[in-house]
């Protein structure tokens, strides 16, 4: 592993500058390579400290320059003074400036089920919890296997086709492997109700949340995705759900093809597109996987995104609700990155060195905003 190429791509990735192919390499290294992740990290925890490089130059350089050039899609910023660290604060620093000075917006409050552990409701009513891992459990004709967050099983009724509900709360994650072999792991706060086995001429499952599906292929019996305004029909292939705005689904192909079916209006989505869909139709676009597909490694990343758009995703993350108890702090916008395999702390104490972002948790745990 060449860790010298780490720790420049860290430095892209902080000051935004680092390419998508790159942003996948270094990814899958701190995955799979425990010093790679190290020096990640090192540098993420360190950059605090060059905060005040970063504000020293924003004295000499006015925010409208650094503001202008973020509008022209400039953000390799080349200011002398700066380090990459100090230059992705200063992008913090300039954006919130810029978006303070525009519009509004009102208080928002983001809040989120209590629901802590990941729970399996069978057909029968029974209800299983799977939060840790546990040895094989007989339940009726089905044993079910519970191991490394992944739920697998056997039925030995092959007639028995009841629907199961899944649910995964805020702050987890958790897989499962279908009978037929289609595997699917759900981002947090996701919902799926399936069969243990799939008994028709088609293979059925209902989804809420966010999920990437690998999908085992049979042409003799299609593969049916039921979402709460959508369904979606493949073969075998790879793609991404995400349903967590109200009324809009999100569907991204990765490989293979699918049709997605909404109020009578049918698309065929091709291999690096996405279909958004609305009450007001749907939508074509390229996605960037990067950012669509890291919530599978415990990142999510975002780019000028305010302080509203951050309150929805600390919830699902962390399993904490979230309050802006002021208008003048919901505008403010930032680049970065929020890991989930790191304490919520080294985020929020990020935040608040870049920007003077004031947090505090109330006696009943709810993370406020000032």
């Amino acid at each position: 592993m060449d860790y010298k190429k780490i720790e420049a791509l860290t430095f892209d990735e902080l000051d935004g500058s680092i390419t998508p192919e790159d942003k996948a390499f270094l990814y899958n290294a701190i995955k799979e390579d425990k010093d790679a992740w190290l020096i990640w990290k090192k540098i993420h925890d360190e950059s605090p400290w060059l905060v005040a490089d970063a504000k020293e130059s924003l004295d000499e350089h006015p925010a409208e320059e650094v503001v202008e050039q973020l509008i022209s899609g400039n953000r390799r910023l080349s200011f002398q003074k700066m380090t990459g660290i100090a230059a992705a604060t200063l992008l913090a620093i300039a954006g919130s400036w810029y978006f303070f000075n525009s519009k509004s917006h009102k208080p928002i409050a983001a809040t989120t089920a209590g629901q802590e552990h990941i729970q399996l409701v069978m057909a029968n009513g029974k209800q299983i919890d799977l939060s840790e891992d546990t040895t094989a459990m007989q339940i009726g004709h089905t044993t079910l296997k519970n191991s490394q967050k992944t739920l697998s099983f056997t039925s030995a009724n092959h007639t028995e086709s009841g629907l199961n509900t899944l649910t995964v709360p805020p702050g987890k994650d958790y897989n499962i492997l279908l009978a037929d072999g289609t595997q699917i792991q759900l981002n947090s706060a996701t919902t799926i109700s399936f069969p243990f086995n799939f008994t028709g001429s088609t293979r059925e499952v209902t989804i809420n949340g966010e999920a990437y599906f690998t999908v085992a292929g049979n042409a003799a019996k299609p593969f049916i995705v039921h979402l709460p305004n959508n369904t979606i029909k493949v073969l075998g292939t790879s793609f991404n759900i995400n349903t967590y705005e109200e009324g809009t689904a999100k569907i991204a192909l990765v490989n293979g093809s699918v049709k997605v079916e909404s109020a009578g209006n049918n698309k065929i989505l091709q291999p690096g597109f996405e279909i958004t869909s609305t009450e007001n139709g749907m939508t074509l676009s390229r996605f960037d996987a990067d950012k669509v597909l890291s919530w599978r490694q415990g990142i999510f990343t975002f780019e000028s995104a305010t302080l509203k758009d951050l309150s929805d995703i600390i919830p699902r993350w962390y399993g904490v609700k979230v309050i802006l108890d002021n208008e003048r702090v919901s505008n403010r916008r930032f680049f970065g990155i929020v890991n989930r395999n790191q304490p919520l702390d080294n985020f929020l104490h990020n935040l608040q060195a870049s920007d003077s972002v004031k947090y505090h948790f109330d006696q009943q745990g709810i993370l406020h905003f000032e």
